[in-house]
């Protein structure tokens, strides 16, 4: 199907993956259950960098299980909690470097209007003692949590009252949510379709933006659904989160392909 015809149904999109999900409840849950344990427990460990490392590679390698999992039941088949838990570092790879290269394009550019937004506010003055204090301390003082508690409202306050300043957070938000919207669907893009992280980002948006209000609108419905499982005791967030994940897979085969370009469903 061609991408430049494709339309996205969301009530197609949602039937279609809570469908998909319906086929394997209980190793959606289950894995996601696992991965979010083990990479909580990774988190905590007492080596400086190790946890934080291994916790990341952990979410990667869930990450890719959701897809592959969800990929499966999309085609029509019950996913067995072996095809989630399956390690296949190529997929992780291409998983992690799309990731890593679009939070590098960003960064600067987000770092670039919080440093204009300070300006035009005048806030560097109120950011001083924070500063002094975070060259003299260790970073776990508990110091420092004490004075961005009595510091950070200030700052705030401070730029909610320069409308310069509230035009450039409200562009930096506009813009986050633009291009949030435009790699919904990174991850399936990367896992499925074999391309390099600036060709798997710029795909994204082309595909996208034709259909910007629709996908926006999935996403809103997706993030509903994910409120729901909070309000849930967090305990319905372990449902709410696979089910969401299938949605955005049927939405992928509506506007993208339905082919498995990159042999993420080999070794089953």
């Amino acid at each position: 199907m061609s991408s430049e015809r494709a339309q996205l149904s969301i009530g197609t999109a949602i039937q279609e993956g809570w469908a998909a999900f319906r086929r394997a409840p209980w190793c959606f849950v289950g894995f996601v259950l696992l991965s979010g344990v083990l990479s909580q427990l990774l988190a905590v460990l007492p080596l400086p960098g190790v946890g934080s490392l291994l916790s990341a590679l952990v979410n990667l390698w869930g990450g890719v299980g959701l897809i592959r999992g969800s990929w499966i039941a999309l085609n029509g088949e019950a996913p067995r909690f072996q095809d989630f838990v399956q390690v296949n570092w190529p997929a992780i790879w291409r998983l992690f470097s799309s990731q890593i290269v679009l939070t590098l394009l960003l960064v600067p550019i987000v770092i670039g209007l919080m440093f204009a937004s300070l300006t035009a506010a005048d806030a560097w003055g109120l950011l001083t003692p924070i500063a002094n204090l975070a060259l003299t301390v260790d970073p776990t003082d508990p110091r420092l949590t004490e004075a961005f508690s009595d510091i950070g409202p200030r700052v705030l306050q401070q730029v909610a009252t320069n409308p310069f300043a509230v035009v450039i957070v409200v562009f930096t938000a506009l813009g986050g949510l633009y291009i949030q919207v435009n790699q919904s669907f990174l991850g399936f893009i990367a896992l499925l379709d074999g391309r390099g992280p600036i060709a798997t980002i710029r795909h994204g948006l082309m595909v996208v933006q034709g259909q910007w209000w629709q996908v926006f609108g999935l996403v809103v419905l997706q993030a509903l659904i994910l409120l729901l499982g909070v309000l849930a005791c967090l305990v319905g967030l372990v449902a709410a989160a696979p089910v969401c994940l299938c949605i955005t897979g049927a939405a992928y085969r509506q506007l993208f392909k339905a082919d498995d370009q990159t042999g993420l469903l080999n070794n089953r």
